[in-house]
């Protein structure tokens, strides 16, 4: 993946304010040293709406940017899964892919 890619795929969410800043919050996780970022922790520091959040993740997974995984909310140990096994009470946590991950660290 080139940054012009990524760029046409940021351009092609239809969002491209909250896809730019979902990407730039996952990679500023990144170098300090977390694994990704729950969507809670997004909204709250962006104020977008939940719903246009979610869609564009699920866009930029579609596209081999991002990966979204499900935890259940409440749960003493957080497990994370591919697919909402967890109905209503799953919450989103978003991860780089590895095409993100080498484009951002690539030298």
């Amino acid at each position: 993946m080139t940054f012009q890619e990524l760029d046409a795929c940021i351009a092609g969410s239809g969002r491209r304010s909250i896809a730019s800043a979902l990407i730039a919050f996952i990679l500023d996780a990144l170098d300090d040293g977390q694994d990704g970022v729950d969507l809670d922790t997004f909204q709250s520091h962006t104020r977008f709406v939940r719903n246009n959040v979610t869609t564009v993740a699920s866009y930029l997974q579609l596209h081999g940017i991002i990966h979204i995984l499900y935890y259940r909310d409440g749960a003493a140990e957080r497990q994370y899964e591919s697919v909402n096994n967890y109905g209503r009470w799953a919450k989103q946590h978003y991860r780089p892919s590895e095409a993100l991950i080498q484009l951002h660290r690539r030298d």
